[in-house]
C-alpha cells in the first residue's frame, strides 16, 4: 500500500512555522519569489494553491539546501517527494524536471522503456566472465546478508568489481542482486524523483521480494541513491517496510581491521570527503561511517571541506547551473564549488562516496584538456572503493578515466567509442525496439508461445 508520505505531511501541517528560512539560498524562491512554506500546510490539507506550488518546484534546481536548514529540526529531506507525490494526483501526466534539463531528458529517464535500455545497456557492459565469478552469489538461498549493486555503480564497473571482490575475499556470506540487470529490479528513487510514483513502487516491490528470497532483511547499499530510496523514501511507500540498510562503508568499517590494511606505498595521503547529499542529509544519514573506514588506513589523513557531512553541496545543482552555457563543460575549470573547496583543504585525494558524484566530480571538475588526459586535474578524484582496494591489494583499470583517454583503441570494446556504441545499441534494442536483454526476452517469449497455444 502506498502510504503517501501521511507522517511527513502532518509534521508540517503541525510544527512548520512559515519562518521561510529554509528559502534563504533557494533557487526556486529567488526565480518565484513564492513562500511556499506559508503554503504547504493548505496544500498537503485540500490540494490548495496547487498552480503556484507547481511553478515553484518546476524552477527547483534539485539543490537540496533546504533538507537540512529548517531551524526548528524538522527533517525536510522528504519535502520535495511528497509534494511531487500530490501533484501528480493533482496532474495526472505531471512530470518533474530541474530547471535548465531538457524536457525528452526527463520523458526518457520517466518512462517504463528506459529501464528496458537500462537493463540491455547494463548486460552489454558488464562482461560475462565477471558474471559467471560471482553467479553462485546469485541464487536464493539463506544468506547472512544481501548486497544490492545499484544501478548506477554498473556504470563505473571497476568499482563494481572491486567492492565484489572485497565481500569475497573477506568471506562475508552475501547474496548479490545486480541493479537493473535481468530483473526488473530497482530502488524506484530515480522514477519517483521524477514524478513516476507507479514505476517507482513497482521497481521497488520486485527489489523487495528479491532480497526476501534470501532470508534476510539486512542490505548492503553501495548507492547514495539507492541508500536514501532504501532507508527515507520506502518507508513512506511500502507498508510493512522492514527492511535493515547499511551502507557498505559502515559494513566494511564493522568487518575491516587496521592490520587486514597494507599501505600501497610509504607516502603519506591526505584525503577530504565530499559527501553526497543523498546518503548524508536528514535523519537518517550516515557521514560517520566514511571517515572511520579511511581513518583505518595506514599513513592517511582527513581534513574537511567548508562544506561537509549534512551541510555538503550538491554537485549537480552545479553542473545544471553550467548547463545554461553548453562551452561551459569544455572550457570553464571552476564550474563545481565542490573542487575548489577540496583544492583549498591542499588534501592529496577527493574521496567520492556515489557513482553519480564520482562521474560528475570526474567529467566536470576541470575543463575537456584534462578529461582527456592532456593536462593534469586540478585534483585527484577516487571513489572510496577503489581506495579501500588498493590498500587490500585489490586493484581494477579505472574505465572512467581509460576510456576519455582512449576514445580509440584496442580492444574497441574498452574505448571511448565501444562505449557509446553499446549505449546506443542499448537504446535501439530497449528504448525503441521494447525488447529485453537476451536472457529475459527468451523467457518472455516461451511464456508467450504458451499463451497462444492455450488461445
Amino acid at each position: 500500500m502506498y502510504q503517501e508520505f501521511a507522517r511527513f505531511k502532518e509534521k508540517i501541517i503541525k510544527e512548520c512555522k512559515s519562518c521561510s528560512v529554509c528559502l534563504k539560498d533557494c533557487y526556486a524562491y529567488q526565480k518565484t519569489e513564492f513562500k511556499i512554506m506559508k503554503y504547504l500546510p493548505k496544500f498537503f490539507e485540500n490540494q490548495e494553491y496547487a498552480k503556484e506550488i507547481k511553478k515553484f518546484t518546476d524552477s527547483c534546481l534539485y539543490c537540496k539546501i533546504h533538507e537540512h536548514s529548517c531551524i526548528n529540526s524538522i527533517d525536510l529531506s522528504l519535502l520535495l517527494p511528497a509534494i511531487k507525490s500530490d501533484l501528480g494526483k493533482i496532474y495526472p501526466k505531471y512530470t518533474w524536471k530541474p530547471q535548465n534539463t531538457y524536457r525528452f531528458m526527463i520523458k526518457f529517464i520517466r518512462s517504463e522503456h528506459f529501464y528496458r535500455f537500462w537493463r540491455n545497456f547494463n548486460y552489454k557492459l558488464i562482461p560475462h566472465e565477471f558474471r559467471e565469478e560471482f553467479e553462485e552469489y546469485r541464487k536464493p538461498k539463506k544468506r547472512e546478508v544481501v548486497f544490492f549493486s545499484g544501478c548506477g555503480i554498473q556504470m563505473l564497473e571497476n568499482q563494481y568489481y572491486i567492492l565484489c571482490k572485497i565481500l569475497k575475499k573477506l568471506k562475508v556470506d552475501f547474496g548479490l542482486i545486480d541493479g537493473s540487470y535481468t530483473k526488473a529490479v530497482c530502488c524506484g528513487a530515480v522514477h519517483c524523483e521524477v514524478g513516476n510514483f507507479n514505476n517507482g513502487i513497482y521497481m521497488l516491490k520486485n527489489l523487495i521480494k528479491e532480497i526476501k528470497k534470501f532470508g534476510t532483511k539486512k542490505v548492503i547499499i553501495y548507492c547514495a541513491t539507492c541508500y536514501y530510496g532504501l532507508k527515507t523514501l520506502a518507508p513512506e511507500l511500502i507498508e510493512d517496510y522492514d527492511l535493515e540498510v547499511i551502507h557498505a562503508t559502515k559494513f566494511l568499517g564493522e568487518v575491516l581491521t587496521q592490520g587486514m590494511l597494507k599501505s600501497p606505498d610509504e607516502q603519506k595521503k591526505v584525503y577530504t570527503i565530499h559527501d553526497s547529499c543523498h546518503l548524508a542529509h536528514g535523519s537518517k544519514g550516515d557521514s560517520n561511517s566514511i571517515r572511520s573506514l579511511i581513518s583505518k588506513l595506514p599513513n592517511s589523513e582527513i581534513v574537511e571541506m567548508k562544506h561537509n557531512r549534512e551541510n555538503s553541496l550538491c554537485d549537480l545543482y552545479y553542473v545544471l547551473i553550467a548547463m545554461r552555457n553548453p562551452f561551459t563543460f569544455l572550457i570553464k575549470e571552476d564550474k563545481v564549488r565542490i573542487i575548489d573547496e577540496a583544492i583549498e583543504t591542499k588534501a592529496d585525494i577527493l574521496c567520492s562516496l556515489c557513482p553519480g558524484c564520482h562521474a560528475i566530480l570526474f567529467l566536470f571538475g576541470s575543463n575537456i584538456w584534462s578529461l582527456l588526459g592532456k593536462k593534469s586535474p586540478r585534483i585527484i578524484v577516487k571513489n572510496w572503493v577503489s581506495i579501500i582496494g588498493e590498500h587490500l591489494g585489490i586493484v581494477e583499470k579505472d574505465m572512467l578515466t581509460y576510456r576519455f583517454k582512449h576514445i580509440i583503441s584496442v580492444p574497441i570494446r574498452d574505448s571511448g567509442l565501444g562505449y557509446i556504441f553499446q549505449a546506443f545499441k542499448a537504446i535501439v534494442r530497449g528504448y525503441f525496439g521494447k525488447k529485453e536483454p537476451k536472457p529475459i526476452q527468451k523467457k518472455l517469449n516461451k511464456i508467450n508461445k504458451k499463451k497462444k497455444r492455450l488461445n
